[in-house]
């Protein structure tokens, strides 16, 4: 608990002594281009979410989720593959047996998200769709699903020189795994607003909004809400954008989290633009 705490601290820290120490040289626009999720550039973001009041005991519950993009230009047409994965780790999650049992600690189900999106205009919206997995990887049964899970994705995207507006809507169901484990079916829809500030600032909201249709309808959704604040500079050539974000749980199942400290640190890596 100690250790997550300062952690997160230390990315708040970073935040804020940003300020001091940003430079006064403009920064490229690839800083602003990585916040739309179809955006041709390589980033590599660490993001770190918190949760706070889980169970009749309000323990805490931490995952570091590694999350690579990697776009790839098709053909001379200008579509792109964007690949998305999130690896969570290390996930550790909170033993519910006690109040002082120790948390379970390991790496958690990596997902994996392919989006098709034909070249688009700036300003205009553009889109992206493919298949999201979702893939059986923990290292100890409490920290996943225990399933091969797949399903339909689809991204939308507006993109302004003020704003990013964004939606991503999926939903997964299991379709291999282990036959002891509970069924899958989960949807997912996340939407995000960015709204660029003087000095490479922005405002945002992004929150997860989940629904487990294998659950009961009383216990079924989760519904956040909250935001951000984040800043773009660089470290010598490198971009990079660093931001904090706090969302409460207005919805959500008995035993799950009431709220979560989101913090997520994002390296930046300029490809080749779309035809």
């Amino acid at each position: 608990m100690k250790n997550q705490i300062k952690h997160s601290l230390l990315l708040i820290s970073l935040l804020f002594i940003n300020i001091v120490l940003a430079q006064e040289e403009e920064i490229k626009d690839v800083a602003k281009e990585a916040q739309n999720p179809l955006a041709n550039v390589i980033s590599l973001p660490f993001q770190s979410n918190t949760d706070f009041g889980i169970g009749e005991y309000d323990k805490t519950g931490t995952v570091l989720n590694i999350q690579p993009i990697i776009p790839v230009l098709l053909g001379e047409k200008g579509w792109l593959l964007m690949n998305r994965f999130i690896i969570p780790l290390p996930k550790s999650i909170p033993n519910l047996e006690s109040e002082d049992a120790n948390n379970i600690t390991g790496i958690g189900d990596i997902s994996y998200t392919a989006w098709f999106s034909p070249p688009g205009k700036k300003g205009k919206l553009t889109w992206g769709f493919g298949p999201v997995t979702i893939w059986p990887t923990a290292s100890d049964d409490r920290l996943g699903q225990g399933k091969f899970s797949i399903g339909p994705s689809f991204v939308f995207v507006k993109a302004t020189s003020k704003f990013v507006a964004a939606a991503v809507i999926s939903n997964w169901w299991s379709v291999a795994g282990d036959s002891d484990r509970a069924d899958v079916n989960t949807f997912y829809f996340q939407y995000i607003f960015t709204y660029f500030l003087p000095k490479k600032w922005y405002a945002t909201t992004a929150p997860i909004i989940l629904a487990d249709w294998e659950m009961d309808s009383d216990q079924r959704w989760v519904v956040p809400f909250g935001a951000g604040i984040g800043k773009m500079f660089k470290i010598g050539k490198l971009p990079l954008d660093l931001n904090a974000h706090v969302y409460y749980n207005a919805i959500k199942p008995d035993g799950y989290a009431d709220w979560q400290f989101r913090t997520q640190l994002k390296f930046i890596f300029p490809s080749r633009k779309k035809k």
